[in-house]
């Protein structure tokens, strides 16, 4: 348990260790007469012992003392978790560069040599204790902006579980309603209905996302490998991110020794369609998209994606797969992101036992790939 942070209006309690009882005195006269409480002890085991009781918010602390010597003390206040924290100000008639290296190495922030003066004291104190005091503000924003983020993605998943449903429905609908109309639509009528199912099927899969998403974060997301090949989930993937009406040109390049893979064949259809409809956003609409396949040493099969837009500046290769990393795209070639898409398939592919990333330049288009393990070839019969 760490000790407890300072409050901004509470005067700030300074311990001060000496075994000299005129150090003290002066100290703490000096002390209290600038409004901090003090604390004196003659020896590091008895201030020790108090700090674990009641622990202080500085420690102004000698150096050459009976039994234990100033730096043992700093080094067992700094290996305490409840008083690793706690700033160390060392106070000495030592005065070698390797006596004042010595105070640092084991832990204190400050190092005043003897005879002291009191502005300086002072101000070395009022210093650290301002820091501190910061440091804790911090820290409480952080917990607040932690608790407020939770909340955040408590109320987004709530929220996004609660469209699945009518998604569904209005799918569904859509889906008949193109049934039925075969045959009795015009042809703009038909590829309006294609498009709004295309849609729909786009923000469905975006639902989802989100949902699998905060599950794999938790790692509560059920996964069921199987073998299957790389052409079925490639298939899959293009029929849930490509409109069906678009004539962006796709090749294939999947080699044919490459395996099959092992893997959950809904999660990775996804990664793959996450991944063709990112080429599909960030390309120009006639450049062509690859998508390829390989084995690779280890067992393992290497897919990847490769589009021809502006590209991705090489600092912006790891944030492209933190949660909510979008990178900026020039007004030209900018489209709306969730900033999710890419953080799902990071998770999605490590969950699998495998890795992911992208090898792009500015202007040089980009190719996204990741590595999955490949299903095992069929034992043979031995030999009778």
């Amino acid at each position: 348990m760490e000790s407890p942070m300072p409050t901004p209006t509470a005067p700030a309690t300074i311990m001060i260790v000496d075994d000299e009882p005129e150090n003290l005195n002066v100290l703490e006269a000096s002390l209290s007469h600038a409004g901090y409480r003090t604390a004196l002890f003659p020896n590091g085991k008895l201030a020790l012992a108090a700090a674990r009781a009641e622990p202080p918010d500085l420690v102004l602390l000698d150096v050459c003392m009976p039994d234990l010597d100033g730096f043992e003390v700093c080094r067992r206040f700094k290996a305490d978790a409840k008083l690793a924290a706690i700033p160390v100000i060392f106070i000495s008639a030592l005065t070698a560069t390797a006596d004042i290296s010595a105070g640092f190495s084991c832990g204190g922030v400050d190092y005043i040599t003897k005879p002291f003066r009191e502005p300086e004291v002072l101000a070395r104190v009022r210093t650290h204790v301002a820091l501190r005091r910061a440091y804790a503000e911090l820290a409480g924003n952080h917990t607040q902006l932690m608790a407020l983020e939770r909340q955040r993605d408590t109320l987004v998943h709530m929220m996004v579980h609660d469209m699945r449903s009518p998604l569904q429905v209005i799918l569904g609908h859509l889906q008949v309603l193109e049934e039925c109309g075969a045959g009795r639509l015009s042809a703009a009528d038909v590829d309006t209905l294609k498009l709004a199912i295309y849609g729909t099927k786009i923000l469905s899969r975006m639902v989802s996302t989100v949902i699998d998403l905060s599950r794999m974060e938790a790692e509560t997301i059920p996964l069921h490998r199987t073998a299957v090949p790389v052409r079925d989930l490639f298939q899959a993937a293009r029929a849930q991110s490509l409109n069906p009406a678009s004539q962006r040109p796709l090749v294939e390049q999947i080699a044919e020794s490459c395996p099959s893979l092992l893997c959950d064949v809904e999660v990775t259809a996804r990664i793959l369609a996450n991944l063709l409809a990112n080429a599909v956003k960030y390309s120009p609409r006639t450049s062509e998209i690859v998508f390829g396949a390989d084995p690779d040493p280890g067992g393992v099969v290497r897919l990847w994606v490769r589009d021809r837009g502006a590209g991705i500046p090489a600092q912006f290769h790891q944030r492209i797969f933190e949660k909510f990393g979008v990178v900026d795209q020039q007004e030209s070639t900018r489209s709306p992101s969730t900033g999710l898409g890419l953080a799902f398939c990071k998770l999605a592919v490590e969950a699998q036992g495998g890795a992911i990333g992208v090898e792009s330049k500015a202007g040089k288009g980009s190719t996204f790939w990741f590595t999955l393990p490949a299903a095992a070839a069929p034992a043979t019969a031995p030999d009778r």
